[in-house]
């Protein structure tokens, strides 16, 4: 990933994601619009194979918020969100509505994110099919 990409991440994002932590109603909000944006059609050919890292990514911080799957670190579900977050922020680094290019710093900053926290993403998925909550999963596609 980009070093200015990677530093505008963990300066203004990383901020905002320890900050939804203590807010869980702000982050219940965020997680429910990043479900809504990439649900999108657009948004889905744009993420294309990042699309379920992304998903996993949301129902990981949506278990965590409801208290529901802990079995997390700490800096790796602080990562997990300011991804989300710097996925339904329209004016990120390279805005969204930048026509065929506006997703690809959305898609670095995931591919880094999902390289940093490898092992707990990989627990999580375990935990969720061998749990089979799907009481705490955002709603599937329909």
């Amino acid at each position: 990933m980009n070093k200015k990409l990677l530093e505008y991440v963990k300066v203004r994002f990383v901020s905002i994601a320890k900050d939804l932590m203590k807010n869980p109603q702000g982050l219940k909000f965020k997680l429910e619009r990043a479900w809504e944006k990439i649900d999108a059609k657009g948004v889905r050919e744009a993420l294309g194979q990042n699309v379920e890292d992304m998903k996993v990514l949301i129902r990981m911080a949506k278990s965590w918020v409801s208290k529901s799957y802990r079995e997390v670190s700490t800096q790796s579900i602080v990562f997990a969100i300011a991804a989300i977050i710097y996925f339904v922020t329209p004016t990120d680094f390279l805005p969204d509505f930048v026509l065929g290019l506006g997703f690809l710093d959305d898609i670095a900053v995931l591919r880094w994110v999902i390289g940093q926290i490898k092992s707990d993403l990989e627990k999580f998925k375990s935990w969720e099919e061998n749990k089979g909550d799907s009481t705490n999963s955002p709603k599937e596609e329909e």
